[in-house]
Order: C-alpha cells, then structure tokens, then sequence
C-alpha cells in the first residue's frame, strides 16, 4: 500500500514535470517568435519644400497599372534564377499602388506649386488640364542593390487642340541595402525622378503663374 507520504511525493514529481514542461514551451515560443512585420508608405522621404514655380493646373493622377507582384502588399525582390521573393515581413500599408499614386500626387503639388492635384477617380469640384495614366511594367530589387524601374506614362491634355504626350522611364537606381527602409528610399528617389519628368513636361506648354 502506498504511505501518504510516497503518494505526496509522487504528486509533488508530477507537478514539477508539468512545470517544466510549460516552461520549455514558452523558452521554445520565445525563441521561434517571428519577426515584427513592419509596414511603410511612400512619398514621405522626399523633400517637402514647394517649387518656387506656381502653376494654374489641375492635374488628374491616374489610372495606374501595375504587374502581379506589386499587387500585392508584401516587398518584392527579383532573385538571380528569376523567382519573385515577397518579403513577409516589409510591407507597403494599404498597398503599393495607393502608395505609388499618393506619392506622385504629392510630388507633383510640390513641383507645380497647385493645391489642384488629385488622384483617380475623383470628384473633384474643377475641371482637370491635364490627366496622367501611369502603367509600371516593372518596378523591383535586383541582386540586392539596383531598383530596376520601367515605367509608361502618357500626358492626355483636355484641351482637344493638344496631342497625347507618351514616355518611357527605364533606369535603375541605387539602393543602399536589401533592408526594407532601403527598398523604399530606392523606390522614394524613382518616383521622384518620374515627378521632375512629368513636372518638366506640363511646364513646356503651361505658363506659370
């Protein structure tokens, strides 16, 4: 028969294996925690100083195409053998197309000096001069380092006396890193570039204030 004693022991054994066992799991969990996903928006980075041109224009941003990997909220990445490596953990908040037209439109206000720059589609009480439609065939990291960027882009006058202006963007830009803060910083200096082109071109033809 088994003493008081012994069966107290047994107990107390018992309990002493459950709680080590509990404990291995949470140093276990802690361990295999996974990485805190961080999310980031563009247009932020570039300089918020207004050009000192002021131009009377209303410009429509929009629409915009993208391809399959930026569809989605996740970074893309271009590896050697050809594979799309989205990032699961640096992600564009509320998406990168939001982000591409909200930067482009705040771009453009800065460049042109009008507060009558609006994104597709828009109720906007005024009529438009201009309306940009923007189709990005490429835009992603490879080898780690270089922004492969290519980018149609039409200028659609709403006078009917003008033409349609179209262009190509095809550059690469330099990132500092694979980091996601570098993947946008990269991202941040392009669509810059693409505002100074597309600021340059209403500029031709549109007088300032």
């Amino acid at each position: 028969m088994m003493t008081f004693s012994r069966r107290f022991l047994t107990r107390h054994e018992s309990f002493r294996a459950i709680s080590a066992t509990l404990s291995l799991l949470m140093v276990a969990g802690c361990l295999g925690r996974s990485p805190d996903v961080r999310h980031f928006v563009l247009g932020v980075s570039n300089s918020s100083e207004t050009s000192a041109r002021a131009m009377d224009v209303a410009v429509l941003v929009g629409p915009v195409r993208l391809p399959a990997y930026l569809e989605r909220s996740q970074m893309a990445r271009l590896e050697d053998d050809g594979e799309i490596v989205l990032d699961e953990f640096g992600r564009w908040l509320g998406g990168f197309e939001e982000n591409l037209v909200r930067a482009i439109t705040l771009g453009l206000a800065r460049e042109l000096g009008s507060d009558r720059i609006v994104s597709a589609p828009s109720k906007a009480p005024f009529p438009f001069d201009y309306q940009i439609r923007i189709h990005v065939d490429d835009m992603i990291l490879q080898d780690g380092e270089l922004l492969a960027v290519r980018i149609r882009w039409a200028l659609l006058p709403r006078s009917d006396q003008s033409e349609p202006r179209f262009f190509v963007m095809d550059e690469r830009f330099a990132a500092s890193g694979s980091s996601p803060a570098d993947l946008v910083r990269a991202h941040d200096a392009a669509l810059l570039s693409l505002v100074h082109r597309i600021s340059d071109e209403i500029g031709k033809d549109h007088p300032a204030r």
